[in-house]
């Protein structure tokens, strides 16, 4: 393994596919990256998220006017919150199908991968990963691009699962303890878009820091479970008895989860100079 990306530190091996750093933290996969379609159960919780972060980007700046990219758009679901807000908001999508639906609703996606297909240079004011980040093979050489085609005092705002929150925690527990399958759906193990890191908040803001001229800016948790369309989500990797089970689990958990660490946060940051 090469050094951490985020601090620079070793990497340790804690099983076959799994790598961390002894100093900051940071968790790596050794799966393979890929384009992925959106999971069953989640439009909801995902559009309300959306809403939530674009009015606290709101009290930063104005929103109407500006060029927003987001890189991995899905089906659009932020775009279209985002251009009701006057943004002029364009995305980069790899996977086929999703990208076909984000155009075929009147929107402005890019069929691709970020940043070798992106036709458009920017620069933009705001550039935006929801739940991306954590795909990508080399995100400190993506925000080195995000770095170039911001324009200046642009955003970058990163939407991403944290390795600190309570339902990692609980997983990584169990996982120690035998149970494999929590923590291996959250790296979304088997998927066609698996997690290739998962970051907390302090190592987040390392590798950010240390590989562009973005600095942190703000950042809060977002909701990560929704009751509506929780059994959907839970039957995209399970099934019979066990979905039975963990959609149970996960049903109660969420009654206590507002108070509890966050498993989902979004930190955003602004370009220097």
């Amino acid at each position: 393994m090469p050094a951490c990306h985020a601090c620079g530190g070793q990497m340790l091996s804690n099983r076959v596919w799994l790598f961390g750093c002894a100093r900051c933290g940071l968790l790596h996969s050794a799966f393979t990256p890929g384009p992925g379609a959106g999971i069953e159960g989640l439009q909801q919780l995902r559009r309300q998220n959306f809403e939530l972060l674009l009015t606290r980007v709101e009290k930063i700046r104005p929103l109407a006017g500006l060029r927003l990219l987001e890189v991995g758009c899905g089906e659009g679901w932020f775009l279209e919150a985002a251009q009701r807000r006057g943004i002029l908001a364009t995305g980069i999508e790899p996977e086929e199908t999703s990208a076909h639906i984000g155009r075929a609703n009147g929107l402005s996606v890019e069929r691709g991968l970020f940043p070798t297909d992106l036709r458009d240079r920017g620069p933009y004011d705001v550039i935006v990963f929801n739940d991306v980040f954590e795909h990508l093979p080399a995100p400190d050489v993506a925000i080195q691009y995000v770095n170039e085609l911001l324009a200046k005092k642009g955003l970058a705002i990163l939407n991403f699962p944290s390795s600190d929150g309570i339902l990692f925690r609980i997983a990584t527990i169990l996982d120690a303890a035998g149970l494999h399958s929590p923590l291996e759906r959250l790296w979304q193990k088997g998927f066609p878009s698996p997690h290739i890191w998962y970051f907390n908040s302090k190592n987040l803001v390392m590798l950010i820091e240390r590989h562009s001229n973005l600095r942190i800016l703000e950042s809060f948790p977002l909701p990560s479970v929704s009751r509506v369309g929780l059994y959907d989500r839970v039957r995209s990797s399970s099934s019979g008895a066990a979905a039975a089970i963990l959609f149970g689990g996960v049903w109660l958990l969420s009654f206590v989860l507002p108070l509890l660490p966050a498993d989902i946060e979004v930190a955003i940051f602004r370009k220097s100079g």
